[in-house]
């Protein structure tokens, strides 16, 4: 049987080749963005339309997307409470409590729940991921009445998540039992496959470790709530509430996943501190190789 530190190490060693590249100058740091366009718009759309459209789902799952808002407004909570205590400014305030809400479960979550529980497991991950779009628009919504901005381009963006729309077309095509032909289901395939590698050369070549001291203290908060407490939370409740196999599992994981990308994209719109943003993001991706072990190593 595989090792959950066998497992993590799998996509560690893409993440430093990633940061290798930029290192030996093959890619730059600016490269990763490109990827990341790629990966959302068309690798990962790609992963999780095969996967649905032959998947057996249950009612049950709905539980997932319910988990992640309620697991991502306690976070935002205990978020507030810390940068209350501290007296922190408006703007520190709502980068920390956007930092410790939004998780990454998708661009990460995907390739470590794929890893771990494999296809079926991703199912259900992608089921825990479809609150993505929803925690996105209401925090954007929320931002613009603090710091103004457009609501319409909030919705659009929201609505433009090609995720998003995987998700709905491989529900059409599974419940409709709609065929579309080997070329096509080769095409996607390929390109599915090429989610996880592309997702974790991308994050390698957005490593850098400079400046990272300036916001280790409030980054390291962010990550204790993000990679321990929310985590810990799910288990609890869902332990409480009877819930068990495999759709307790890929809670649990999901649920530790490190800050995600697109809070960065709300940080830069809404003029929030985005070197503290990416601080968060960066400690939050090198502490869950950690954290993810521990947690793999629980619910294996």
């Amino acid at each position: 049987m595989v090792s959950s530190i066998e497992i993590i190490l799998i996509p560690t060693l893409m993440i430093f080749l990633g940061y290798a590249l930029k290192r030996v100058d093959i890619l730059k740091a600016q490269d990763s963005t490109t990827l990341s366009k790629i990966v959302i718009n068309v690798s990962m759309p790609a992963l999780i339309f095969t996967n649905l459209v032959t998947a057996n789902i249950s009612i049950n799952m709905i539980i997932l997307p319910i988990t992640s808002i309620i697991v991502s407004l306690i976070c935002m909570t205990i978020a507030f409470l810390f940068c209350k205590s501290r007296g922190y400014s408006k703007i520190k305030t709502w980068t920390l409590m956007i930092a410790s809400a939004m998780m990454n479960t998708g661009f990460v979550g995907y390739p470590i729940t794929l890893g771990v529980f494999g296809n079926e497991g991703l199912i259900n991950a992608i089921f825990f991921d479809l609150s993505t779009s929803i925690i996105f628009v209401v925090y954007g919504m929320v931002l613009v009445s603090q710091f103004g901005g457009d609501r319409k381009e909030v919705v659009k963006s929201g609505l433009s998540f090609m995720p998003l729309w995987a998700v709905i077309f491989g529900l059409i095509f599974n419940i409709g039992h709609i065929q579309y032909g080997y070329v096509l289901n080769s095409a996607l395939t390929y390109l599915a496959n090429s989610t996880v590698p592309l997702i974790m050369i991308s994050l390698g070549l957005t490593i850098d470790f400079k400046g990272i001291k300036d916001y280790l203290s409030d980054s390291l908060v962010v990550s204790a709530i993000r990679l321990v407490i929310a985590p810990i939370i799910v288990f609890v409740a869902l332990s409480a509430l009877n819930v068990t196999g495999l759709i307790f599992k890929v809670a649990v994981l999901e649920s530790g996943m490190s800050t995600a990308m697109t809070a960065l994209v709300l940080s830069i719109t809404y003029g929030l501190d985005n070197k503290l943003m990416s601080s968060c993001i960066f400690i939050d991706i090198l502490l869950s190789l950690i954290s993810l072990t521990c947690v793999i190593t629980v619910l294996t």
